[in-house]
């Protein structure tokens, strides 16, 4: 994995300007560091053929987890926040049709967007879990932590339910049994997951 992105962001100090220091972040490692630029297509010999192909990807990808997970140095929070999508491939591309600060403030606006959207949808759960699982508790006390796991993490089987909550797969499936009861959850028909039974509650993929 390249960790240069991430040292360089250790380098910064807290900003209170995040698109000016963002940008200045994106031109350097858009000039100075080849693995995080994104090439376009590239002409090949195949054959005596001459074949149009994607040419191979950037680390724009470790540019974008390390914004994520260091939001405090832009002045855009701290953790456990996370804003996923700051650094998308298309701010990496050879060639783009709108100015970089243009396209920087678009992935900016939309992962803003999705954390609060995540924010809500977790917000909701408590108040539902504070309210369906009043006096169901004597039948799993782990309830709460599974409908928290189901709901930030997606679907998960009994078996990785278990895992994440660190206890047995019984006790596992007795906390989905009082979800159930309590008309939280239900089962997925592809592959028996639980799932919320709120679709909007649903974890973004």
């Amino acid at each position: 994995m390249n960790f240069v992105g991430s040292q360089r962001l250790d380098a910064l100090l807290p900003s209170r300007d995040p698109d000016g220091t963002l940008i200045e972040w994106l031109e350097e490692l858009r000039t100075e560091e080849f693995d995080f630029f994104e090439g376009g297509s590239e002409m090949v010999q195949v054959g005596g053929f001459a074949i149009t192909r994607s040419a191979p990807r950037g680390a724009a990808w470790a540019a974008s987890l390390a914004a994520a997970i260091r939001p405090h140095l832009f002045g855009l929070g701290s953790a456990p926040l996370a804003l996923a999508g700051i650094m998308p491939r298309a701010l990496f591309r050879e060639f783009h049709e709108e100015p970089l600060p243009a396209l920087l403030r678009s992935a900016l606006q939309t992962a803003t967007d999705n954390a609060a959207a995540d924010l809500r949808v977790m917000r909701e759960a408590v108040t539902l879990a504070d309210k369906q699982l009043a006096g169901r508790l004597y039948a799993s006390s782990t309830a709460p932590q599974a409908w928290r796991m189901i709901v930030s993490l997606g679907p998960l089987t009994r078996a990785e339910l278990a895992r994440c909550l660190g206890v047995t797969k019984r006790t596992a499936s007795q906390s989905v049994s009082s979800l159930q009861e309590a008309g939280m959850v239900r089962l997925r028909e592809t592959d028996s997951a639980i799932v919320p039974a709120n679709a909007d509650l649903v974890p973004r993929e």
